[in-house]
């Protein structure tokens, strides 16, 4: 499957998430955008659930770091089973984005709403996901290095 780079290093698609937010506390790495980020990052975080979803470990390789990919893929060989999730609320915010060497760091928070399989009750869900990109190269999709529960 192959993918135009859109704006902001996330592929394709884009998605103006209600209730976004672009924390004014933190300082934007030079010629980051903070909202356009956000919209990737609702993008993608919908996407590897719904590719989660279908254990389609394909899909889900093409956003993840091969650290994070093993993990993903270890843990759809324990749970095979495909399910299904309801997305209600995707609220994410930047915590933090930085330069580190060569590569700029974005922390995500998403609070989430959703519904999985067969839950007939709505949970509320913490996490905080991590991205990285050369700074160098802005064609380069953001990938996913690591994912934290919150609580």
């Amino acid at each position: 499957m192959t993918f135009d780079p859109a704006p902001g290093g996330w592929g394709a698609g884009n998605y103006v998430p209600s209730g976004a937010s672009a924390s004014p506390a933190v300082s934007w790495p030079p010629g980051f955008d903070p909202e356009e980020f956000l919209k990737g990052a609702t993008t993608i975080y919908t996407r590897l659930q719904t590719s989660w979803d279908k254990r389609d470990i394909e899909d889900i390789r093409m956003f993840t770091s091969p650290e994070v990919f093993a993990e993903i893929q270890r843990q759809a060989k324990e749970d095979p089973t495909p399910g299904k999730t309801e997305l209600l609320m995707i609220n994410p915010s930047i915590v933090e984005a930085r330069d580190v060497g060569n590569q700029t760091v974005v922390s995500v928070r998403y609070d989430v709403t959703l519904r999985e399989d067969t839950d007939t009750v709505a949970k509320q869900v913490l996490e905080l996901w991590h991205f990285s990109r050369d700074r160098n190269n802005p064609n380069d999709f953001w990938m996913l290095e690591g994912i934290q529960q919150m609580e």
